[in-house]
C-alpha cells in the first residue's frame, strides 16, 4: 500500500509540474496550428478560388525561391560555424583546469545577451566605417563607405555573423555541461591506456555526446530557418529596402500584412514546420535523449 501510495505522489507531481509546459503548448503552439490548417483554403487577391492551391501558389511565387536562396545560403555558413565552434570550444573549456574557468564561461555567455535590436546595431556599428571602433581593420581592406558592405547579397555572411554571435555562448555553455556527464572513469582509463588530449577529445567525448550534438544541430537548424527580426529591421530601420522579404518567414509576413493572403502565409508557417518537425522526430527516435535511465534498482524490480 505505501509502494502504492508513493508512486500516486510521484505521478500527482509529475502532472503539476508538466501541467504549465502542455497549457502553453496547447495554446501557443497545438491551437494556432489548427487555426493556420483552417485557414489556408480561405479566399484571397492570390487565390480567389480558395482550398489548398495556397500551397501550389506560395512555391511558384516569384519571391519565394530567392529567400529559399537567402536562407539556404545562410545555413551552409551558420549551421556548420555553429556545430563546430561550439563542439570545439566546449572540449577545450572542459580540457582546461585553471581557476579562470568560471570567468571563461561568463564571458561566453555575456555576448548571448546581445540579440534582436540590440545586435542588429552593435553590428551597424561595427560595420559602418565612419563608426567602427575597428575602422583601421576596414580601411586596410579598403572598405571606406558603408555601402562597400550594407548590400543584399552581403547579408547571408553579415546575418550569419550576428546569428552565430548571439547563439554560440549559450550553446557552448549547454555542451560544456553535456561533457560533465561523462563518467570520470571512463576518461581516467583513457589516460591510462595513453590517449593524448586530441584522442580523448575526438574518441572518447565526442562519441558520449553524440545526442547532445544532434539535439543542438536540429535546433540551430530550425532557429536558422525560421530567421526572421535581424533582416526585418535592417530593412526596416537601418538600409529600406535592402531585406524585402528575405527570408521565409518575412515572405510568411508580407504574405499576411501586406497582400492579406492569411491562407498562403499560414500554407509557408507550415512547410516551414516541417522541416524543424522531422528534426524533432530524429532527436526523439535516433537517439537516447529521451530514453529512461536504467538503473539496476529497475531493472531487479523488473525482473522479480
Amino acid at each position: 500500500m505505501a509502494r502504492v501510495k508513493k508512486y500516486k505522489q510521484r505521478k500527482t507531481l509529475m502532472i503539476v509540474m508538466l501541467a504549465p509546459y502542455l497549457l502553453l503548448l496547447l495554446f501557443l503552439g497545438v491551437v494556432p496550428l489548427i487555426m493556420a490548417f483552417f485557414e489556408i483554403p480561405a479566399k484571397s487577391l492570390t487565390n480567389p478560388n480558395g482550398g489548398f492551391d495556397a500551397f501550389w501558389i506560395v512555391l511558384h511565387d516569384f519571391r519565394f525561391a530567392t529567400a529559399a536562396k537567402h536562407v539556404g545560403g545562410f545555413m551552409l555558413i551558420f549551421v556548420p560555424l555553429m556545430i563546430v565552434f561550439v563542439i570545439g570550444m566546449a572540449l577545450m573549456l572542459d580540457v582546461n583546469n585553471s581557476k579562470w574557468k568560471k570567468y571563461l564561461r561568463l564571458a561566453y555567455i555575456i555576448p548571448a545577451s546581445v540579440s534582436g535590436a540590440v545586435a542588429v546595431l552593435m553590428w551597424y556599428v561595427i560595420l559602418e566605417p565612419t563608426l567602427s571602433p575597428f575602422k583601421m581593420v576596414l580601411r586596410f581592406f579598403g572598405i571606406k563607405e558603408a555601402t562597400q558592405i550594407w548590400q543584399t547579397q552581403n547579408l547571408v555572411y553579415i546575418l550569419a555573423i550576428m546569428a552565430f554571435f548571439a547563439m554560440a555562448g549559450n550553446w557552448i555553455l549547454i555542451q560544456y555541461g553535456s561533457l560533465q556527464s561523462i563518467s570520470t572513469e571512463i576518461v581516467e582509463a583513457a589516460r591510462v591506456d595513453g590517449c593524448t588530449g586530441l584522442q580523448l577529445a575526438l574518441r572518447i567525448k565526442l562519441p558520449l555526446i553524440k545526442k547532445y550534438v544532434i539535439y543542438m544541430g536540429v535546433l540551430v537548424f530550425a532557429g536558422g530557418l525560421q530567421i526572421f527580426v535581424e533582416p526585418q529591421l535592417l530593412t526596416t530601420s537601418v538600409y529600406n529596402g535592402i531585406a524585402n522579404a528575405w527570408s521565409f518567414d518575412q515572405l510568411s509576413y508580407s504574405l499576411a500584412f501586406t497582400t492579406g493572403d492569411f491562407g498562403g502565409a499560414s500554407a509557408l508557417s507550415i512547410m516551414l514546420l516541417v522541416p524543424s518537425l522531422i528534426g524533432a522526430l530524429l532527436v526523439i527516435f535516433k537517439t537516447d535523449m529521451f530514453d529512461e535511465a536504467k538503473t539496476p534498482g529497475k531493472k531487479l524490480q523488473g525482473e522479480g
